[in-house]
């Protein structure tokens, strides 16, 4: 026998053998890659009725499966073919998932035993077996269905079942950040991106322009955000809880325009957003094209006359260059709707380094309100991430009640990107509030940490 071997008890043999007759786990069976034995609980009945079931003791509805026909049939088997690792399938086990298959991938010998009625009698569970497992919070009418799940999750990830073995590395749930080639448990987990083929239109629905450009770097970095995305909306467990670590420097830029006949309106943002930076540890920087270090009550040390001009500073102060993040959502950036998806996605993007300066970036317009994106820009992440302001790598939306439908853009609808007129400098002070509020909250308490262990 070669390959990896499920032996699978059962009262219903050929419903299992049915379902392995097919696909990709047919084929493996075929080549032996996998091996699948059923061995009929009933063949080890005692009595000329087969009988494989008694009522509960105590009293109650439905019956109870013996177990002189379950432990019989796991000696015959372990006397026949060898020992296994035996596995009960039952609603009260711990779940099953990847991390559980990729574990089973290498075990040669699993044995699945599947109940029916109102289960196997406990003494099997107490005394026979080596685990439980259960697909879910769900009760199904026998183990045979997560058997055959059980199977498949984890045959395919055996060498060469799978006509192409990036395939199981890049599925939903896969271990590893997209930024790196080795895994981990402590990076957490994804949810795979979406995938499109032929036709590239279909009753006008259409494929994203990206995947048909045949850049690969552009679909590369549109496969990762999107990943990204479709996690931090359907399955933020999946992540770990990353923090900022105690020594990591943070910066508030309120960047302006050419117009310098709002400086009343400008110093009155300036005056607001002063205080809010100061109790979240950060320190607020001006970029103003043209504008005069004093104008505004700005001190010289703190304006800039461009955003390079900052970078630089940053750079030659800290000796490295900082992550630089806009505030409110940003035409071609993935929008980070919390401090979770923003730490996560620029600890798996570019250099990785949460302990760098963070700077962010708020985008203000003539009398200090805030830069809108424009209403029609697509919110579908059809197109991958340009960088409208270089090294510009992430929109913050903090979590206020007005967003909290916002799931890392995923769930954005047009009608949330409201084209009204320009926001009151109150608007702007209270997104810098919550969003210095949040990064505050995350902060490590050890210089050392640079996420909290995993959820």
């Amino acid at each position: 026998m070669s390959g990896q071997a499920f032996e699978v008890f059962t009262l219903f043999p050929d419903a299992v053998a049915g379902f392995l007759r097919g696909g990709l786990i047919g084929k493996a069976l075929t080549r032996e890659l996998v091996s699948v034995h059923c061995t009929d609980y009933r063949e080890f009945a005692t009595d000329r009725y087969r009988t494989v079931d008694d009522a509960p003791y105590g009293g109650g509805p439905g019956m109870v499966m013996k177990i002189e026909p379950v432990v019989a049939a796991l000696e015959h088997v372990t006397r026949l073919r060898g020992p296994m690792h035996r596995i009960l399938l039952t609603p009260a086990g711990p779940r099953f998932d990847q991390r559980v298959a990729e574990r089973l991938a290498g075990v040669p010998r699993i044995g699945l035993l599947c109940g029916r009625y109102e289960g196997i009698d406990d003494r099997v569970r107490e005394h026979f077996v080596d685990e439980c497992l259960s697909l879910g919070d769900f009760v199904l009418n026998g183990g045979e269905v997560a058997a055959l799940a059980i199977i498949e999750a984890v045959a395919r990830l055996r060498e060469g079942v799978l006509g192409n073995p990036d395939s199981a590395a890049r599925d939903s749930f896969s271990l590893g950040d997209m930024s790196q080639e080795a895994c981990s448990k402590e990076q957490g987990a994804w949810l795979e991106h979406p995938h499109f083929t032929r036709p590239p239109e279909f009753r006008g629905l259409g494929v994203p322009d990206v995947l048909l450009g045949g850049d690969h770097a552009d679909v590369a970095r549109w496969r990762r955000e999107q990943a990204w995305r479709r996690t931090w909306a359907l399955r933020p467990d999946l992540r770990p809880q990353r923090s900022l670590p105690a020594g990591a420097s943070l910066y508030l830029v309120a960047q302006f325009g050419q117009v310098r006949k709002d400086m009343p309106d400008r110093a009155a943002l300036l005056a607001a957003l002063g205080p809010l930076a100061k109790d979240a540890g950060a320190e607020l920087l001006v970029v103003a094209p043209g504008q005069r270090p004093g104008d505004a009550g700005v001190p010289r040390a703190a304006s800039f006359r461009s955003l390079k001009d900052l970078v630089r500073e940053l750079r030659r102060r800290h000796g490295a260059p900082p992550r630089l993040v806009g505030l409110g959502p940003v035409p071609g950036l993935p929008l980070a709707a919390g401090v979770g998806p923003l730490l996560d996605l620029l600890a798996v993007s570019g250099p990785g380094d949460l302990s760098a300066p963070m700077v962010l970036l708020l985008p203000c317009e003539g009398t200090g309100d805030l830069a809108r994106p424009d209403a029609n820009a697509s919110q579908d992440g059809s197109t991958p991430s340009s960088q409208p302001l270089k090294g510009l790598e992430a929109a913050f939306s903090p979590v206020i009640p007005a967003a909290r439908r916002l799931a890392s853009g995923l769930a954005e609808t047009p009608s949330m990107n409201d084209s009204s007129g320009p926001q009151p400098v109150q608007e702007a002070a209270l997104l810098v509030a919550v969003a210095l509020a949040e990064l505050k909250s995350c902060r490590s308490t050890h210089l050392s940490e640079l996420r909290h262990e995993q959820q």
